[in-house]
């Protein structure tokens, strides 16, 4: 019996334990699927209003850029938001630095989603 009970309340706190490190894993992962989420969204979100301001050249499709040019300030990573900024400081610049700034902002865009 001197063993019984040190035996039981191990495995009482044992449990407590696993329970506790099971409920911050979940946590954890949730958190970690909701930023990816925004990226995602942010992201997409980015290069749909690009799309739209190359074909309709507007203030409103401006406007819409800069708004999702934010988003992914706010979500994204450092990177992303440079090379979105180059896409707007290269607007009127040759023809190759928007290229460059483009290409720079996919692989920012996939290289911070594989994270």
């Amino acid at each position: 019996m001197e063993w019984v009970l040190p035996l039981l309340g191990g495995l009482g706190l044992g449990s407590l334990l696993k329970s506790y490190i099971d409920h911050f894993n979940a946590r954890r992962a949730t958190t970690s699927d909701r930023l990816y989420q925004e990226k995602r969204e942010a992201y997409l979100g980015l290069l749909d209003a690009l799309h739209k301001a190359a074909v309709h050249s507007s203030d409103e499709n401006s406007k819409n850029y800069a708004l999702w040019q934010t988003r992914c300030q706010l979500f994204g990573s450092l990177e992303v938001a440079q090379f979105a900024q180059a896409m707007t400081d290269t607007n009127d610049g040759p023809i190759s630095a928007r290229e460059g700034a483009f290409a720079g902002l996919i692989k920012a865009m996939k290289d911070d989603l594989r994270q």
